[in-house]
């Protein structure tokens, strides 16, 4: 008996395995195909978030019908897209032009560190530097701009399918099960999942447009070259846990150390926005985003590794809504509770998901 038990414990150990390894594989050589739809599923629930919020307006007695509602939230969403494309596009000759004064005032401070780095070293990063030619890279950089429009179509297309699906996906969700009940159920889930991933990514979404515009003003008064492109990407990078906010610090600082010839106005733009992002990020954000969010800060450095590992920079940025996502379906689910509770901050995995439940009945 105890042999055939022992037998079967590693039958069911093996076929684990072999599904985590199957599905490892498909996240990795599927990513052309799963990226694109996880982004898209977020735009569309912070879409839907949008459209509720206008739809909530009121005008006296008169309410935003819906499908103005509709209207605006698709405008919002594209004139960002708008904001997005024009800033880059606006800056690059900017960039370009100043590339050289940049490369002769890294040439003249690695000159001043000769005497910690050593002859030979200075020699080295002066020669590395000189050959970089941001002129020979706009091929690469133009290929990479047509891919990232193909993916941009395709992703809307995938948004567009998606709202003409939800008027469905009721009565999709409890057809698939044979007992109504259970059918209701399921259907409480995604909407738990969808309702706290639609107040992760508006929270964010807020917050991260707060942050890129503070820093952005901080920018422009100390006279940072490419303020508006720097605040853009410190809008985006907020996005990533932990290391976002760092990096997205770290940039506009190493272009305030070549722009300038005194350490005064580097000093300040770290200070200043590293105190912008931690005022923001560790007072603001937590009140905004409630207990809603009960996760562990080392399950979620864990999530941005491995979804760095398996997606690249668009993994970090959907590591969160993904641990969101399997946090609740497990908190639903009486085998896989465990999960939840490790994932969490405090062992409580009640308070955010409801209490419809997926066990098999």
């Amino acid at each position: 008996m105890e042999v055939s038990e022992g037998r079967e414990g590693l039958r069911n150990a093996g076929l684990a395995i072999i599904a985590v390894g199957v599905i490892l594989a498909g996240l990795v050589y599927g990513r052309t195909f799963l990226v694109p739809l996880a982004i898209s599923i977020l735009i569309w629930n912070l879409l839907e978030a949008m459209i509720e919020s206008f739809a909530r307006l009121r005008l006296g007695s008169l309410q935003v019908p819906k499908w103005l509602a509709a209207v605006l939230g698709i405008a919002v969403v594209l004139l960002g897209l708008y904001l997005v494309v024009w800033i880059l596009l606006s800056q690059v000759d900017a960039v370009i032009a100043a590339w050289p004064r940049y490369v002769a005032r890294l040439q003249t401070i690695i000159g001043d560190l000769t005497q910690w780095l050593g002859v030979e070293q200075s020699a080295k990063l002066r020669d590395a530097f000189a050959k970089i030619d941001l002129t020979q890279r706009l091929p690469a950089a133009f290929a990479s701009a047509q891919s990232f429009i193909v993916t941009l179509l395709l992703i809307m297309a995938y948004v567009g399918f998606l709202f003409v699906e939800s008027a469905y996906m009721r009565q999709k969700i409890i057809a698939m099960f044979p007992d109504t009940s259970r059918g209701e159920d399921a259907r409480k889930v995604l909407n738990a999942v969808s309702e706290s991933v639609r107040r992760y990514i508006s929270v964010k979404t807020g917050v991260s447009a707060l942050t890129g515009i503070c820093c952005y003003v901080v920018m422009r008064l100390i006279g940072i070259d490419f303020a508006a492109t720097w605040a853009l990407l410190i809008f985006f990078l907020n996005f990533i846990p932990n290391i976002g906010s760092i990096i997205g610090v770290s940039l506009p600082a190493l272009v305030a150390l070549v722009q300038f010839d005194t350490l005064g106005p580097f000093v300040l733009v770290v200070f200043l926005l590293t105190s912008i992002n931690l005022a923001i990020g560790s007072v603001l954000e937590p009140m905004l985003m409630g207990k809603s969010l009960n996760m562990s800060p080392f399950a979620i450095i864990l999530s941005l590794a491995f979804w760095g590992m398996i997606w690249g920079i668009v993994g970090m940025f959907l590591s969160v809504p993904i641990m969101v996502l399997v946090m609740i379906i497990c908190a639903h689910i009486p085998g896989w509770r465990w999960v939840a509770v490790l994932l969490s901050k405090d062992g409580n995995v009640d308070g955010s998901s409801g209490t419809a439940s997926l066990a098999p009945t």
